[in-house]
């Protein structure tokens, strides 16, 4: 069986922590970055950020005075283990086979290889 490691990790959206320090509302920071108080409200009460535009940081960061690394936080989710592993369901030895094959797409390619490395 073929396996392989995965490590994840956490971005958490540290927004709401910010605005609580700064005290300042969604409102008057609707007012300060000219995002839509309804945006600024679902910003604000997500933990887990799955994206963001250069254009909404840059209003957020300029309008609470901090940088991106006050509003993202990276985390690891957990420590990696060396030892356990994950079979990768994308894996198909098919897609390896002409790899080591010989066949003549491959021996194409080292041809081809060979002939770049002289000229």
């Amino acid at each position: 069986m073929l396996t392989k490691q995965i490590q994840t990790y956490m971005i958490r959206w540290r927004l709401r922590v910010l605005m609580a320090e700064k005290n300042i509302n969604n409102k008057t920071l609707a007012e300060l970055t000219g995002i839509h108080p309804t945006s600024v409200s679902r910003l604000k009460n997500t933990d887990e950020l799955k994206q963001i535009s250069g254009e909404v940081l840059n209003a957020l960061c300029n309008a609470l005075e901090c940088t991106p690394n006050d509003l993202i936080e990276f985390t690891p989710d957990k420590a990696p283990d060396y030892n356990a592993s994950i079979i990768d369901v994308n894996y198909s030895p098919m897609s390896q086979k002409n790899r080591f094959s010989g066949n003549k797409d491959d021996r194409g390619f080292q041809e081809r290889k060979d002939s770049q490395a002289v000229a």
